[in-house]
């Protein structure tokens, strides 16, 4: 791997996250400018340094240095003879169930305002 395909894997989940190169920095106490040369590839991170930014990223080590944004997604891919395709869905389970639960119980809601009338 590349300085640069790490530096592009950091700035992705560093975006993903929701973090900014400041707020990257101030966790792991550098300045800004390192975090930019880090992603720009221009800078190799000290292992310390790496295992910081997982910690705050809330990934592995081994997820920062073989992030696949595909992966991420909900994706899918087509090939074009036989029909068949690869799904994928990082969403957690529970969280599709809550969503199930809060949609049957508006409609149970609607269908109760519909009846009242």
């Amino acid at each position: 791997m590349t300085n640069q395909e790490l530096g592009e894997n950091i700035r992705k989940i560093r975006e993903l996250k929701g973090f900014s190169q400041q707020n990257l920095a101030d966790e792991i106490k550098v300045d800004q400018k390192t975090i930019s040369r880090i992603e720009k590839g221009d800078l190799s991170p000290k292992f310390e340094t790496l295992s910081a930014i997982s910690k705050v990223l809330s990934v592995t080590l081994s997820q920062l240095l073989s992030f696949n944004e595909s992966l991420i997604f909900n994706n899918y891919n087509q090939y074009q003879q036989g029909g068949s395709y690869n799904a994928y869905n990082n969403t957690e389970i529970e969280k599709v169930e809550d969503l199930y639960k809060q949609l049957l119980k508006e409609k149970d809601e609607v269908i109760a305002l519909l009846k009242a009338k």
